[in-house]
């Protein structure tokens, strides 16, 4: 990691300054203790330094991605960065050596899923990838995942303290370590020889071909070249339903085929993995269907082409929703037909607000803006930083949380300042909650404030309850899941997942939940739904009585439930949507909406379907007629 705490509070200026009169080039990495609580990404951009970079010396590609997700401790690889490093990979001849360095090492159970970073591989594996460095474990060590050779470079501090030198002479690779009390590198880490081209076999699966929309039997049929030998083969769907491919063929091809019984998959996106052995060494790709039943539970699926943290929202028939390239997108929600897109700039991490005929969209370069409903420029609104908090709109003004701490109010008409409250110690990343004339918000200063909804006075503070008992005070803050009010009390879920529930008056503490990631506010506004981190879905009243308890694989990811039409939409990290009734908990039904990849944000529905944002780079529209479910009750 860079710093400890995010960029904010002087943080990053001390960090740069370590580097100050380095007569080498520096590129910086960004690891989760950077991209959590207040994100790198604006910092290094004003550096020119985008997420995913590649830089050449003496005949190497040299790589950099951010495995580091903004605004979350989670590792992940966005579907923009798999397709800019396709893209890259496009202008380097196939037999040049790659050296690829993240943050994160491939192997680690923090990633989604195995797929997550399978997609890397599966690019990387066509060329001469000969390295791969990591941070993250404060180990100096060789760290190989499978056929891949891998490495992580150490610490900063404890009695780890060092650099990590890796070089690259006469043919040789060469990696070892220097302890911050040793003269010279001493510890030898690793040493090969750098092939002269690609040595991973080429494997290529035939069936299903990505994004295949699968009915009811799945064939899988995959061949392998550059082999010596197959001793055996194997595919696994989700890493949950396992199976033996048949072998045939002899070197230096070979074919391997399988029928899978799919009938316990739910319906939706699932990916698929071919795993070749050659004696102790494995050798994978993957690739991803949808298994869509007859009853046609999925509307339509548009590939964005980037991941997206952001919530969509529908309104008038329309869906819009941001993504991590940057761009805002307007659908038809009947069909999911695109009607216009803009690029503002940066990612996109902040549900959309549709009010009085404008869409407000705001991005990590501070840019507020707004634009007409199909799509012209309005006007701009520059921020002192990142915006990553959703902006709602209180009587003729549009209100958002900053990285810098500040809290704005502008006039929604013409995108003039109004107010500013920098009351915060620190970022403000989620979306405030107003009603009765006061706004509501968290930040990672461990407080949660009220203001004047007017003047932007401070009206209360208090801080939330993981805050208040724990000693890492401001890591627990209550700041990644918005407030709401629930029948006068204010409800809050903190890093340590508690949920907080004060007067919403006076903010004087009431009661205090254990196991919440995030709180939702039902239809009528009298009842409050439940993220658990023991799995469940649960309805509680104003004082924090259970009403309900439902096991649906929820988790620690701070996206909140909905309701509609007496139906509750919840989704978990790896993109289980569940349909549950408002009044019993009862699951009426459930769809697979990612494969296995993250999915950060809400669902967004207007009654007819449920649509869903993930980390495949999709927006999936599911229906929400329980008669287009075969696994309803």
């Amino acid at each position: 990691d860079l710093t400890e705490f995010g960029a904010g509070s002087g943080a990053w200026e001390e960090y740069l300054s370590y580097w100050k009169n380095c007569p080498l080039p520096v590129y910086h990495v960004p690891g989760n203790h950077d991209n959590t609580w207040y994100a790198c990404v604006q910092p290094l951009r004003k550096l020119g330094q985008r997420q995913c970079y590649f830089f050449d010396r003496e005949g190497c590609r040299f790589i950099g991605l951010t495995t580091a997700t903004v605004q979350d401790p989670r590792p992940s690889i966005g579907e923009e960065q798999i397709n800019w490093l396709k893209e890259n990979l496009l202008t380097v001849n196939p037999n040049t050596p790659i050296f690829v360095f993240f943050h994160h090492p491939l192997g680690i159970t923090e990633f989604a899923s195995r797929y997550d970073y399978d997609r890397l591989l599966d690019v990387l594996q066509d060329y001469n990838t000969v390295l791969l460095m990591a941070g993250h474990s404060h180990g100096y060590v060789y760290r190989p995942f499978e056929s891949w050779d891998q490495i992580t470079g150490g610490s900063t501090f404890g009695p780890n303290a060092g650099l990590m030198f890796v070089s690259v002479c006469e043919g040789m690779l060469r990696a070892a370590y220097r302890k911050s009390t040793e003269p010279a590198a001493s510890v030898k880490i690793f040493e090969k020889t750098i092939p002269n081209e690609p040595t991973y076999p080429k494997i290529e699966i035939l069936s299903p071909r990505r994004n295949a929309k699968i009915t009811d039997k799945l064939t899988i049929s995959a061949r392998v070249s550059r082999i010596a030998n197959v001793t055996k083969a194997a595919f696994t769907i989700d890493d949950k339903l396992n199976g033996d491919l048949i072998v045939s063929g002899s070197a230096p091809v070979w074919n391997a085929e399988a029928s899978a019984d799919i009938n316990n998959l739910l319906p939706g996106a699932h990916y698929l993995r071919v795993d070749f052995q050659n004696g102790e060494k494995h050798y994978t790709r993957s690739t991803q269907f949808l298994l869509e039943p007859n009853t046609n539970p999925t509307a339509w699926r548009v590939y964005l082409g980037a991941s997206s943290k952001a919530t969509p929202i529908v309104v008038d028939g329309i869906v819009y929703v941001g993504a991590n390239d940057g761009k805002l997108r307007a659908f038809d929600a009947k069909d999911g037909r695109e009607l216009w897109s803009v690029d503002t700039g940066a990612e996109i991490l902040a549900q959309p607000l549709v009010s009085s005929g404008r869409v407000y969209a705001a991005n990590g370069l501070g840019t507020v803006a707004a634009y007409s409903t199909s799509g012209e420029s309005l006007w701009t609104f520059s921020a002192d930083d990142a915006v990553y908090s959703s902006p709602i709109e209180v009587d003729g003004k549009i209100v958002f949380g900053c990285n810098s701490g500040k809290l704005y109010a502008i006039d929604a008409a013409t995108g003039k300042l109004v107010w500013t409250n920098a009351d915060a110690g620190y970022s403000i990343e989620s979306k405030p909650f107003a009603l009765d004339g006061r706004i509501y918000y968290g930040a990672w200063d461990t407080y949660v404030r009220c203001v004047d909804a007017k003047t932007g006075q401070l009206i209360w503070k208090a801080e939330g309850e993981g805050s208040r008992i724990e000693k890492a005070k401001t890591y627990d803050s209550p700041a990644d899941c918005g407030p709401v009010v629930v029948d006068g009390n204010l409800m809050v879920a903190d890093r340590d997942y508690m949920l907080t529930i004060l007067n919403a008056q006076t903010g004087e503490r009431i009661n205090a939940m254990k196991e919440v990631a995030a709180v939702g506010l039902s239809e009528d506004g009298k009842y409050a739904y439940l993220r658990k981190t023991d799995g469940a879905l649960a309805k509680i009243d104003r004082t924090g009585q259970v009403i309900w308890s439902t096991a649906v694989e929820m988790d620690v990811i701070p996206a909140a439930p909905i309701e509609k039409n007496g139906v509750v939409y919840a989704i978990s990290k790896k993109g289980l949507l569940s349909a549950a009734s408002a009044e019993s908990g009862k699951v009426l039904w459930q769809y697979q909406a990612s494969p296995q990849l993250f999915v950060m944000s809400s669902p967004a529905t207007d009654g007819t379907n449920v649509y869903v944002t993930a980390f495949d780079g999709y927006l999936t529209a599911i229906r929400c007629d329980v008669r287009a479910h075969t696994n309803a009750p």
